[in-house]
């Protein structure tokens, strides 16, 4: 399913580091945009708007009995009928324990995943995105951010069947696979994401790559499309721009991916792993396919028609090794009326309406003046503004209040780092008072959530900007990268810290995934020049 075209952008302007520096190395680094905070990238059915508010944001909404639901990869905010909340964190966990078992715990690891739950579609309406200006008609959608993730819906009553879980395993699919996102086609990115979104569990039996009834029927209707043609399709391609997921180019990239994963063809499903590292080693996707398969194209094609025309697509089925119980243990409480404000807003804002979310910020403020939530919310409605004064003081009265939020340290650290800079947003050398409260506040937002990559990432380029400890520099930087792979750009940052402690033989290993195709042509150059100069150094 193809993402909405802000997902490229970036909330912040480019913001260098070392202003000093002259040699190729860091003068690539110097020219290094920081990929810290996406603006709202919606991955949803139907699309996105960014206009304001089509309705008045009702305070009612908040003061009625909302619970907070933690389990261990998601915290869920609901109010009303808990057996349906029971059952949506029973499927969401056993959906990401089985994918555990397939792709390893470390793709699971990040900070858990927000899931609002409504009770009812009415209840959803004024949370959902605007379609030239009315609410979209969705039941549910996942939100990507680099430092959130977002799931909304109007709760099911039986989650592991129902079709909007079907999109939302879809678009958690992406954010799971995102080690593969730079190398993967596109055909192979959205036949997983279909794949998974089959995804049903009873007891410790689940399932996935299920037959999708719609796929099947437009298969039946249309022709497949060449092989060929299918590993051509880009994300500008018109058969990925289309408003629905029923196209054909869907229909065959799920088709293609169930034969090579699920079909009865023993010797391709042993042979489909080879493709990702043959496109790792920087073949091209049909190089790539054919040398794994060691066959050729026409022949898949021949193949694949006939196991369309069979009609037995069985699923893929897996044994959990927990019991239901195990594997939703979970905690619980009340929260106040400020609270579910302040998660409103931060969902509207992160869905593009920021005019509605300062609404909810502002009435939480009314509703408890001493809470640190209103001042959070403010400070990411500044960030996306663009504001460095006014978030760095929201941010910093938050914690003034007593925040205890992982993203208020790490944002409050970033902007008063971003200021130290100046007009230019060029991250220097930071001395006294400021360089320690930015160290203090990026140690207090690992310990609150260290499996958020983007502090990492800004711990290591402030030692490694600061120049006095490129050891721990690079132990962040290295744990930026395994918890979010597909941010290509931590590489650049990784490599300079690596050269700097002396390790050119590793810093030239960092930079070769740059140097593939599909990674982005600035990253690419800033690679390439980086490592002739480590050659240089090497010689």
């Amino acid at each position: 399913m193809k993402a909405c075209s802000a997902s490229n952008r970036r909330w912040n302007p480019p913001a260098a580091y070392g202003a000093n520096t002259k040699s190729a190395l860091e003068s690539a680094l110097d020219c290094f945009t920081l990929n810290l905070h996406r603006t709202i990238c919606l991955l949803l059915l139907l699309g996105c708007s960014g206009a304001a508010c089509a309705e008045p944001f009702d305070i009612s909404l908040a003061q009625k009995n909302w619970l907070e639901t933690r389990t261990t990869h998601f915290n869920i905010y609901s109010y009303d009928r808990p057996q349906q909340v029971y059952g949506l964190a029973t499927c969401l966990e056993q959906y990401c324990e089985a994918f555990s078992l397939l792709a390893g715990s470390q793709a699971v690891s990040s900070p858990p995943i927000v899931v609002l739950a409504f009770p009812d579609q009415k209840s959803l309406k004024p949370f959902v995105p605007l379609y030239h200006g009315q609410p979209d008609s969705l039941a549910g959608f996942f939100n990507h951010g680099t430092d959130e993730n977002l799931i909304v819906l109007a709760l099911p009553d039986a989650p592991s069947s129902s079709g909007r879980m079907q999109v939302i395993f879809h678009e958690y699919t992406h954010l799971l696979f995102r080690r593969n996102d730079a190398i993967w086609p596109l055909w192979l990115k959205e036949g997983m994401a279909e794949i998974y979104s089959t995804f049903t569990a009873s007891g410790r039996v689940a399932e996935i790559a299920r037959p999708i009834d719609y796929h099947l029927r437009l298969l039946k209707q249309q022709p497949l499309m060449p092989l060929t043609e299918l590993f051509a399709v880009k994300p500008d391609s018109p058969q990925y721009n289309e408003r629905e997921r029923q196209g054909i180019f869907y229909a065959e990239s799920w088709l293609l991916t169930h034969y090579l994963m699920a079909g009865d063809n023993p010797a391709y499903k042993a042979r489909f792993g080879k493709f990702t590292e043959l496109l790792r080693a920087g073949q091209s996707p049909v190089q790539a396919f054919t040398n794994a398969l060691q066959t050729t194209l026409p022949a898949v094609q021949r193949q694949l028609q006939n196991y369309l025309a069979r009609g037995e697509f069985d699923p893929i089925e897996l044994t959990l090794p927990t019991t239901v119980a195990a594997t939703t243990a979970m905690t619980g409480r009340r929260i106040t009326p400020v609270e579910a404000c302040f998660r409103f807003g931060d969902e509207l804002l992160r869905i593009g309406r920021p005019d509605a979310a300062e609404s909810c910020f502002q009435q939480a403020q009314k509703l408890a003046p001493a809470s640190p939530l209103p001042y959070e919310g403010l400070g990411l409605l500044a960030v996306r503004k663009n504001e460095t004064a006014d978030a760095l003081a929201d941010f910093k009265m938050a914690l003034q209040l007593g925040s205890t939020s992982y993203l208020a340290n790490y944002f409050c650290a970033l902007e008063e780092y971003r200021q130290a800079g100046g007009d230019g947003g060029r991250f220097v050398p930071v001395l006294g008072n400021a360089a320690a409260e930015i160290h203090a506040a990026l140690l207090r937002s690992l310990a609150l959530m260290p499996n958020f990559g983007p502090a990492h990432e800004l711990f290591g380029i402030f030692e490694l900007v600061q120049g006095e400890n490129f050891s721990v520099a690079e132990q962040h930087l290295q744990l930026a990268v395994q918890l979010e792979p597909e941010q290509s750009a931590y590489l650049l940052a990784l490599a300079e810290a690596q050269f700097k402690n002396k390790e050119a033989a590793a810093a030239v290993q960092t930079l070769q995934p740059l140097l593939q195709p599909g990674v982005d042509a600035e990253l690419r150059d800033q690679a390439g020049e980086m490592l002739r100069e480590l050659r240089q150094v090497r010689q």
